[in-house]
This record gives structure tokens, sequence and C-alpha cells, in this order.
């Protein structure tokens, strides 16, 4: 799940699975498979980048469980930023 604010100011939780586009014309609204959307405060950018996040996470927790290790998402959201760093990326900052 991705954390987005709704122009409301409410935060909420989507899929990003779920996710059929994000569209900035001119709020950025995301939509759904289902035809759902919600208006968001953030930018296209900052969307795409929590997806981007969200999935390499899932990523790097089927890695680190190949592996025996622990996927914790905390331990797991250090490892992303690490090679972020490395690979001179934005990484999204989320808090759990």
């Amino acid at each position: 799940m991705i954390g987005l604010t709704c122009r409301t100011g409410e935060p909420c939780r989507i899929d990003p699975t779920l996710i059929q586009r994000v569209e900035a014309d001119p709020d950025t609204v995301v939509v759904l498979v289902d035809g759902t959307h919600f208006c968001v405060l953030e930018t296209v950018e900052q969307v795409v980048l929590r997806i981007r996040d969200a999935r390499a996470v899932d990523i790097v927790a089927c890695y680190a469980l190949d592996r025996g290790q622990s996927a914790d998402p905390r331990a797991l959201q250090d490892m992303l930023s690490e090679i972020a760093e490395n690979r001179a990326c934005p990484v999204a900052h989320h808090s759990y």
C-alpha cells in the first residue's frame, strides 16, 4: 500500500497494483482499474515515486526471504534507501 493525502487532508492508502493511471489536469487524480478516482495533494511525480518504492520493497522482500533473511518493512526500507543512494535515485520516505 502507498500512503497518499486526499484533497480533503484525509490520509488514504491505495494498493499500487490497482492503479491504472495518474493524471494532473490541474489536480493530481489517481484512477484505479475499477474506475474509482482519488484527487490527491501529491504531484504525479511523488505518486510515481511511491509506486516505484512500493514495488521495489516487494522485490527486496522476496530477495531477502529467498535467502532466509527477515522481511521487516523498516529493514527493507533501509536496504532500499542504501541501494538508491548508491545509484543516486530519489527515495520517498515512508512512516510505518
